[in-house]
């Protein structure tokens, strides 16, 4: 799955404890008579006839060691059918075996004992359980289970199977991840359980089917069906297995790695030309993994997939899936932004091909290992493969996120145990992702790049198309960096939080000088500190004289205080870099003095990666109430000219602490004057329109400066020619480049023209392409007259407009001061109605949209009104505690920091 890709992702759970309780019984088999005693009591049973399922994790005496799967799919059809053969091995005699299912009919089930067939009664529990009983034992050793089913092809969700309309063309695609293979067969949805999969599909005679593995056989059918058969996969787990059906056009690739597998892009129907980029970079991107995990590809293909509304990417083996927005695009509508961030997305996905697929967690809490290697392989590859698209600071600011995102005291652990179903929608977030990503990075720092390679292919290497754990991991990298890995990976992995490092120098005549180190949790006003904590913590500092060359020092605090002596120095350092290159994972406590000195006279001394760092820093200092909002908006205004983008953007982040709900109303054209005192001249000199000739950087950082100018600071010149501009690009799209789009509508609808925001409204209801709709409803969202709002949040009870691309409407109202009261207002006046269109693993984000309160009253009404609610909602506690958290942290903010904001703009 992809990188903050979005903020998305689900999973499902599954059985550990032998089967237990005693609803009803089922008799026992008799011995035959004559049979020798002593067999019959050594004979192992599993516990007898229970209807109550498991817990959580299925049984370990019941192993599946092959599928055969064969289903009927139709896509302009509502439901399919299905058929699956499961090969079990029984280490226990059994008379009730437990599989997975949710919103299957079983229609027949037997088991096949040799030449014997034995009916089987279905069980449908709760939790996604299903259960098979027999009427008799089930004896030890190899069993054969036969069901068949119907199943349901959603429109609402997307995840199992489900289909979607582009156009005049109904497709039926899959998304199991992470267990939601279990609403389109019965099976052992868990990723411990990895087993060859034989596919077979009957579809329409005018469509194709693809799959994980090359096509072996199609042959029409009778019934006016045809029937694609596939070659048997590798051993995978469920969430793994990929399949689509429609009317597909298909670009070949160029073939790809090693083995020189054959590579496809395949699209909706008449959209082949739009997969021109993708067909071009993916052979590029699998030869640079193949170098840097020194195997071939695992698998026999590459086919990657354009799914219209899939949530990001899915890294399915041998079909990789993607939301056709971030893999699709027109020649004369495509952007830097978009191709940057598809080549980014497919090195995370292809990545796990050998780091997930080839070897898979053993259990949902090692997550984290699939995506944040994923996401820090991507980095790390890119970085190498194209130096001037700025990754290594992109990563840095990354990292600034993934540590404000775990400064809430409602944050995870990267390796959260995984005890309920719930937990299993709670692991794909920011913190697998970009946390686990950013440990990585300081892991690698700390052991060297060459150990850490050898320790990723030496893990790898010893598991091929097996499961593992961190464990493993971190074993391998112990074995070959000759260190002990463990303590560092588990002090980050298994505790909340980040450590706040304190340096202060101490020089002393005939010593050398020395730094004293101090680690405590870092916790932002409003959060609740808990316990003490430490963590074994890599560092490595930078510093240096006035003049000459910087030197580096290294080393493990492994307590609360420590101290590093600076063995290399001249004299006493005139200053000090606590975290050098931004590559450890930790905030530093500087003093206003200190962060004065780094940021402004020695500042050149500086990497561009430590200046992006140092920046996040004092954003989350001002949140911490250590550095006064007066004194940051001093290092916005000195940065907003920086040369670097992610320089820039870190400045922009930083203006994000002088936030609108710190001031009273009269203060907020101030603000808005603010904004264009400091960023408007960067904004002129780059202008609407791209400049011959001009940087990528300079064409990536307008649309975010235009926007900011123009939401933010309300500059009604921009806003008045972007209108302009708007118009005549609702005429003739033509008249703008693609770039270029984007910031023109967002600044447009800034102003309070009804006319152009009818036009762009009925734009956005007429258009058959599903691109620009987005695009369009993407632009909507950044209104913020309150009559205007108020009549596109009505488009969202319409059922002409899918709710899973209208959400943007409401977050955005949300978003805004001007405008979330009324949007948290219509949430509650349309709730039910709003909960029962969106896909079941979306519920809970509505609980975001009181995210940005800032007030007791406010936090008040919204934990009343989403606690009843989301208590059944996937992952809703947990988004509730999140929002609520937040609101916490902005009535502090403004208690302590409410005076400075003011004083700030005055």
């Amino acid at each position: 799955m992809p990188a903050l890709r979005s903020t998305l992702l689900p999973l499902v759970l599954l059985l550990g404890a032998p089967l237990a309780g005693c609803a009803r019984s089922r008799a026992a088999a008799s011995p035959q008579p004559g049979a020798p005693a002593p067999q019959v009591a050594a004979a192992p049973v599993a516990p007898r006839g229970h209807p109550t399922p498991p817990a959580l994790r299925l049984s370990e005496y019941v192993k599946p060691t092959a599928y055969a799967l064969e289903l009927t799919l139709r896509p302009e059809q509502p439901r399919f059918e299905g058929r699956v053969t499961i090969d079990l091995q029984l280490s226990l005699a059994t008379d009730l075996v437990w599989l997975h299912g949710k919103g299957l009919t079983i229609t027949r089930a037997s088991a096949q004992l040799g030449d014997k067939q034995v009916p089987l009664e279905a069980l449908q529990a709760e939790g996604d359980f299903l259960g098979f009983a027999a009427p008799q034992l089930l004896p030890a050793g190899k069993v054969q289970l036969r069901i068949d089913y119907t199943g349901p092809l959603s429109e609402r969700e997307v995840e199992g199977l489900f289909r979607v309309k582009e156009g005049d063309d109904w497709y039926v695609f899959s998304y199991f991840a992470p267990i939601a293979a279990r609403r389109a067969f019965p099976c052992f949805d868990e990723p411990g359980f990895k087993t060859p999969w034989t596919l077979t599909l009957n579809v329409p005679r005018d469509v194709m089917a693809v799959a994980n593995t090359p096509q072996v056989e199609v042959h029409p059918r009778a019934d006016g069906l045809q029937t694609f058969r596939f070659a048997p996969s590798e051993p995978l787990p469920t969430y793994l297995v990929a399949f689509g059906v429609g009317p597909f056009d298909v670009l070949e690739a160029k073939p790809s790695g090693q083995r020189k597998v054959p590579t496809r892009i395949i699209t909706p129907r008449g959209r082949r030309v739009e997969a021109t980029y993708a067909a071009e970079v993916t052979p590029e991107v699998l030869g640079q993994l193949e170098r840097y995990f020194g195997t071939p590809y695992p698998y026999a293909k590459l086919d990657v997939m354009a799914v219209p509304l899939q949530r990001g990417a899915m890294e399915n083996a041998g079909l990789v899936t993607y939301d056709s927005s971030l893999i699709l695009s027109k020649p004369e509508q495509d952007t830097i932004a978009r191709q940057r961030g598809f080549a980014n997305t497919q090195m995370h996905e292809l990545s796990h091909q050998w780091f997930g697929n080839w070897v898979t967690m053993a259990w949902w809490d090692d997550v984290w290992l699939n995506e944040s290697f994923a996401t820090w392989m991507a980095s790390h590859l890119v970085a190498q493969w194209q130096p001037t698209w700025g990754e290594d600071l992109r990563r840095v600011a990354s990292r600034n996120l993934a540590l404000e995102v775990d400064s809430l005291s409602t944050a995870r652990r990267v390796r959260q145990p995984v005890e309920r179903l719930d937990d299993i929608y709670s692991v794909y977030d920011p913190i697998s992702y970009i946390k686990g990503a950013a440990v990585l990075r300081m892991t690698e720092a700390w052991l060297g790049e060459d150990a850490f390679r050898r320790g990723v292919r030496s893990y790898l290497g010893a598991h091929p198309h097996g499961s593992a754990t961190v464990g493993d991991f971190a074993k391998a990298l112990s074995a070959e960096a000759g260190r002990d890995v463990a303590p560092v990976l588990g002090s980050f992995l298994d505790q909340t939080g980040a450590p706040l490092l304190g340096v202060q120098l101490q020089c002393a005549k005939d010593k050398a000088p020395a730094l004293r180190l101090t680690q405590q949790r870092y916790v932002p006003l409003g959060s609740k500190p808990g316990a003490a904590q430490t963590w074994h913590l890599p560092l490595c500092v930078r510093y240096g004289g006035p003049t000459g060359e910087a030197r580096r020092a290294c080393t493990v605090l492994e307590a609360a205080q420590g101290e590093l002596l600076l063995e290399g120095a001249k004299g006493c350092p005139a200053w000090v870099m606590p975290n050098a290159d931004g590559a450890g994972y930790y905030r530093s406590a500087l003093e206003p003095a200190e962060l004065r000195a780094l940021l402004g006279p020695h500042a050149k001394k500086l990497t561009a990666e430590e200046r992006v760092a140092l920046l996040g820093d004092a954003r989350a200092l001002v949140l911490a109430g250590r550095l006064p909002i007066t004194e940051a908006m001093q290092w916005v205004r000195q940065y907003a000219g920086a040369p670097e983008r992610e320089v820039v953007l870190a400045a922009v982040r930083l203006m994000g602490v002088l936030r609108k709900e710190l001031l009273p109303a009269s203060l907020l054209p101030a603000r808005e004057r603010f904004v264009r005192e400091v960023f408007q001249a960067r904004v002129r000199a780059l202008g609407l329109t791209a400049k011959r000739g001009e940087s990528e950087d300079a064409r990536l950082l307008r649309p975010k400066l235009v926007t900011l100018v123009g939401q933010d600071g309300r500059d009604e010149a921009l806003i008045r020619q972007a209108q302009g501009l708007a118009r005549g690009w609702l005429a003739n799209p033509a008249s703008l480049e693609a770039e270029q789009v984007d910031p023109v509508l967002a600044v447009a609808v800034a102003g309070t023209d009804a006319a152009l925001h009818a036009e762009l409204l009925a734009k956005m209801k007429t258009t058959p392409d599903r691109k620009l709709r987005q695009q369009l409803i993407a632009a909507l969202s950044q209104v913020r007259e309150p009559s205007l709002v108020r009549t596109q949040l009505e488009l969202l009870l319409q059922p002409e407009l899918d709710l899973r691309e209208g959400m943007p409407l409401l977050a955005g109202a949300a978003g805004d001061v001007r405008t979330r009261q009324l949007a948290y207002d219509f949430t509650k006046a349309h709730y039910d109605a709003l909960a029962a269109r969106l896909p079941e693993t979306s519920v809970a984000r509505l609980a975001a949209l009181a995210a940005g309160f800032c007030s007791p009253e406010a936090r008040d009404d919204a934990e009343a009104f989403f606690a009843p609610r989301l208590a059944k909602a996937q992952g809703g506690a947990r988004a509730l505690a999140n929002a609520l958290e937040a609101v916490d942290q902005c009535i502090a903010l403004k208690a302590a920091q409410g005076a400075s904001a003011e004083a700030s703009l005055r």
